[in-house]
């Protein structure tokens, strides 16, 4: 993994696990961790992650990383696994709607992942700021489309919702 790449990478990590509001705060905490970057570069790393600021329970604001990065595989994969076991809380079945619930301000992404899986069973998702409702085609297998969520959705939690929709 060249220096880039392993950047992106502890960024993602800070991101993910601490409530980071501003750019002068993820310098410091990159600076913690050695990782010595100027603004000019954190800000380009942040329009890579597809970062954005959304606002907080408690009225600040924090920095979420947006899902289906344009940058290498190897950054875009472990990104995106990063954030949808940070991000996902629960998934429930309901007919032709599966309902899946995130942390505040990650339903966008986790949207995003859902379409881009290219599912004949998913029509389609809508998301707010902590919930994701997915349309399915009528009649589509339910398990058939907890095995197609499973690739974005974490094991611990999809097993949840397999095991009370999907036998």
């Amino acid at each position: 993994m060249n220096k880039r790449q392993s950047r992106l990478t502890t960024i993602a990590d800070i991101l993910l696990n601490n409530i980071v509001g501003s750019q002068e705060e993820l310098l410091d905490l990159l600076r913690k961790r050695d990782c010595l970057v100027t603004q000019a570069t954190l800000s380009r790393d942040l329009k890579t992650l597809r970062t954005s600021k959304v606002a907080t329970e408690m009225g600040g604001y924090r920095y979420v990383i947006g899902n289906g990065l344009p940058t290498d595989k190897v950054i875009e994969q472990a990104t995106v696994d990063k954030v949808s076991r940070v991000a996902i809380e629960s998934v429930v079945c309901s007919g032709q709607l599966v309902v899946v619930r995130t942390r505040n301000g990650y339903a966008g992404g986790v949207a995003y992942d859902i379409d881009d899986l290219d599912s004949p069973y998913i029509l389609g998702t809508i998301a707010g700021a902590d919930t994701v409702f997915v349309a399915l085609r009528e009649n589509s297998p339910i398990p058939e489309v907890c095995d197609t969520l499973s690739k974005v959705i974490p094991p611990a939690i999809m097993q949840k919702a397999a095991e009370l929709y999907c036998e």
